[in-house]
């Protein structure tokens, strides 16, 4: 009898052993290839461990999916949900840290200023397989506000309207698995931090001291953005529209009809100028109903820190050029000199 528990010990330590070896190997000493092939595996939200590691086995990533358990209980590491790109024949070190905070696959994405909403439509879809456009037209189109966390700066927009002017042109960096809310609401609240940190102070009324809203400053401010580029033309040209609605003048903005018609020409036909649209700035005196994109900072501090000057006119050359007039006459004399 002794003999035979001494067998059965004996046989026990040596598994052990064995096992102990083997998952010491896999654990920390195997390494992919240079030339094992990349696999893309997604981990579902609230999907087990027991789940994650058979799956992992399975695409042979790992060798052993109990071991990747044992791995796991032993360790701090942390498995996230997301898209990771791995490598077949991965150590069970190196698979939980690729799988672990932080390591999820991500897409970079640049919104220039001055892009409209249906435009960054286009680069989010374009670059996020994931959002439909469904998903993404309902988060930032009417009922938009009520959807992205910050409800409070949006408060100001007029019902029917979407996050048109309030998602801020800048470059991010979302996981492959974010939702179209989540890349709506972080573009919301980068406006929001930017604001902040050029000691842009939203009031709780949402009227500034000069009387324009938050809605119609970022509408005026979306406009000035598409009208010309440099930081300085952008104050000449904000203090050119404010004299025009104190003095009871269209501001005759271009860039408002264009809107319209979706086209982007420097200078307007005289048939658009007759659009029959609350947007046309041609036809209507003060500012459109919304923004007609989404500016950038140097917009909205020009729309905040507009230059009192006395002109009332200007276009953009060719070279890009901002050329200023103060009277009717001379903007006529100059749209043929640099525009024909």
């Amino acid at each position: 009898m002794m003999k035979f528990f001494g067998l059965v010990l004996g046989i026990a330590v040596l598994v052990g052993v064995v096992l102990s070896g083997s998952y010491v190997f896999d654990a920390y000493l195997i390494s992919s290839d240079e030339d094992a092939g990349s696999v893309s595996i997604t981990i579902e939200e609230g999907s087990s461990v027991g789940e994650i590691a058979q799956q992992l086995e399975e695409q042979g990533i790992i060798t052993s999916a109990f071991f990747f358990k044992v791995y796991i209980r032993l360790s701090d590491v942390v498995l996230q949900a997301g898209t990771f790109e791995l490598k077949q024949g991965m150590s069970l070190r190196s698979t939980a840290l690729a799988l672990s905070t932080g390591q999820a696959q991500e897409v970079q994405i640049t919104i220039p200023e001055g892009y409209t909403l249906d435009q960054v439509g286009e680069v989010v879809l374009e670059m996020m397989p994931e959002v439909t456009q469904e998903e993404w037209e309902e988060v930032t189109g009417p009922d938009g506000k009520g959807i992205v966390s910050e409800s409070e700066m949006l408060s100001g927009i007029p019902n029917g309207q979407g996050l048109e002017g309030y998602l801020f042109p800048d470059t991010y960096r979302f996981r492959t698995d974010a939702s179209a809310t989540t890349i709506a609401e972080t573009m919301v609240l980068t406006l929001k931090r930017r604001l902040a940190e050029n000691d842009i102070v939203i009031p709780r009324n949402l009227i500034f001291e000069g009387g324009l809203t938050f809605h119609e400053m970022m509408t005026l401010a979306s406009i000035v953005e598409r009208e010309v580029r440099g930081a300085e033309d952008m104050k000449i040209v904000a203090g050119i529209f404010y004299t025009r609605m104190q003095i009871g003048m269209a501001l005759q903005a271009d860039s408002t009809v264009n809107y319209v018609t979706g086209k982007d020409t420097p200078s307007i036909s005289l048939d658009d100028s007759h659009i029959d649209s609350p947007y046309n700035t041609y036809r209507n005196l003060g500012l459109p109903p919304g923004p007609i994109s989404n500016p950038g900072m140097n917009a909205i501090l020009a729309v905040l820190n507009p230059v009192d000057t006395d002109y009332m006119y200007f276009l953009t050359a060719e070279d890009g050029e901002v050329i200023y007039s103060r009277t009717f006459d001379e903007h006529i004399a100059n749209k043929y000199k640099y525009l024909k």
